[in-house]
């Protein structure tokens, strides 16, 4: 029989911790991921055009998970 208890799990299996440090150790990759993410934060303020639009949230998902893929590798033991 199914139970929920089954498909639960801990946040801090999936979580991983952020290293500021080495976040500041790649500035062009930082400065592009605020920089997104506040743009589409205000995006129905400015409207761009869609293929604009688009490309951005291609950069943003490009760049999440560049990080989460740098931060999970060296918080490994």
């Amino acid at each position: 029989m199914f139970k929920i208890e089954d498909i639960r799990f801990k946040i801090g299996d999936i979580m991983f911790k952020i290293d500021f440090d080495e976040m500041l150790s790649h500035p062009l990759h930082t400065s592009a991921f605020v920089a997104l993410f506040a743009l589409l934060v205000f995006l129905p303020l400015i409207r761009p055009p869609v293929i604009l639009t688009m490309v951005m949230v291609a950069a943003l998902v490009y760049l999440s998970l560049y990080f989460g893929a740098l931060f999970s590798t060296r918080n490994r033991p």
